[in-house]
């Protein structure tokens, strides 16, 4: 009982999974969530009988703790030692990664992106990149980074790719093996070096199959969105005009959102506030009448005309009873959040294109549902780390911890979110 009481006056804001990590080293703190549910981006909304995700989650950790702790909870999971994974690009099926798979192009092409791999294997070694440009013409060259890694670039992150950094790309892009990028030139080659070629998935509901369990006797109040933050009064006021006091708060809300709720922030940490940026993503979910339409797992559109970037087979992921009759497809398409969404044009893009990609017709949609994510992915540009290391080093001063994927505005995983939380409260804990 003693621990409980230690920990009443920890508010942590957010429940997502670094949230969660927090809360389960607390016991008693108090979790404020602006949503009507908890799990952040790791939550699964249930669509016609599937559950689809806030865009494409599946988990490839090799961490052993964070496994039993995960599969424990979902209970039944189910173990894909091989995804299926492609590339679309003008109409054509290309196996991925596309550097590893040439011989799917035109013979022009081909030899085009193979004399520029070679090339930049030999001009380029042992350059160090400046960016993300330089970082993909470094591995792959020049006619794959500008024919395939801007285009999936233009669509996915929105930014000039010499805007970006390259401290995201860990576990995300694969560095080239020169002896596998001429042999797939020449020959077929057996797809097994996807960069998750081996995935967990729950059986039953989607991503937070994962994590439903372990939210479970937690102290957490839905619909509570934080509004402003008094660092003199240790006092967090929300919405609905209640006004909570902490000895320590915890934030895994998203950096800049954070900034704004403070009163009498500094200048300098409100302008490195505006320099951070992300991105929001439209997920189009459809259920079609029809069994079975695709084995892929996902695949990855490059044309320009097709505003989705990234397609899931939901219906493919887990054992849903619903799979035996019906597929389940997610198509995300992603924009800044300074950029404006037109969804029912969005969606009729995305059913004219995928209907052509898939063979499926529009007769056979049986659910249509939209669903906006505000903030998809932080976008990791040359100003994010040196802009959120300031305003993190700011609120630790004054006891505000950051924590998580929005939190601490850096690309994590979903494992490194919930050890993230974790070591947050541990730092809580060696300050008392």
């Amino acid at each position: 009982m003693a621990s409980v009481n230690k920990n009443d006056g920890v508010v942590i804001l957010g429940a997502g999974l670094s949230a969660l990590g927090c809360a389960r080293q607390l016991p008693g703190a108090r979790i404020y969530e602006a949503r009507s549910y908890a799990g952040g981006h790791a939550w699964s909304h249930e669509i016609g009988g599937f559950y689809f995700d806030e865009g494409a989650h599946i988990c490839h950790s090799r961490d052993q703790k964070y496994l039993d702790l995960i599969f424990e909870s979902a209970g039944k999971v189910k173990h894909v030692a091989i995804s299926n994974v492609m590339n679309r690009r003008q109409g054509r099926w290309i196996s991925y990664p596309v550097q590893n798979h040439l011989r799917a192009l035109e013979p022009r092409e081909r030899i085009d992106a193979l004399t520029d791999f070679v090339e930049a294997q030999i001009e380029r070694a042992g350059t160090e990149p400046r960016h993300y440009l330089d970082w993909c013409l470094n591995q792959y060259g020049q006619f794959l980074t500008e024919k395939f890694y801007a285009l999936y670039t233009a669509k996915y992150w929105r930014t000039p790719m010499e805007e970006l950094s390259t401290d995201w790309l860990s576990g995300r892009l694969l560095p080239t093996q020169v002896n596998r990028v001429i042999a797939g030139a020449i020959a077929k080659q057996a797809d097994d070096q996807a960069v998750f070629a081996a995935f967990h998935y729950p059986v039953r509901s989607g991503y937070f199959g994962f994590f439903r369990q372990l939210y479970k006797e937690l102290n957490i109040t839905l619909n509570a969105r934080a509004i402003e933050i008094d660092l003199s009064r240790r006092s967090v006021t929300f919405a609905n005009s209640h006004r909570q006091d902490f000895t320590e708060l915890v934030s895994s809300v998203p950096l800049p959102d954070l900034v704004l709720m403070i009163k009498d922030a500094p200048a300098s940490v409100r302008q490195a506030a505006a320099l951070l940026r992300h991105t929001q993503l439209l997920c189009v979910n459809l259920v079609i009448d029809r069994p079975r339409i695709t084995d892929l797992h996902w695949f990855y559109i490059y044309d320009q005309d097709v505003d989705a970037s990234r397609v899931s087979v939901v219906s493919n992921l887990g054992n849903e009873p619903a799979a035996a009759q019906k597929t389940a497809l997610q198509a995300e398409i992603f924009r800044r959040a300074d950029e404006p969404l037109n969804v029912a044009q969005m969606v009729e893009n995305t059913i004219v294109h995928l209907t052509k990609a898939l063979g499926f017709t529009r007769q056979e949609i049986e659910t249509v549902k939209p669903v906006l994510v505000p903030h998809a992915y932080i976008i990791s540009d040359l100003n994010r780390a040196s802009a959120a290391q300031h305003i993190q080093e700011w609120l630790l001063a004054y006891g505000i911890h950051c924590t998580g994927l929005l939190g601490k505005w850096r690309f994590i995983w979903s494992d490194a979110a919930l050890r993230d939380g974790v070591a947050t409260a541990e730092a809580i804990m060696r300050t008392r």
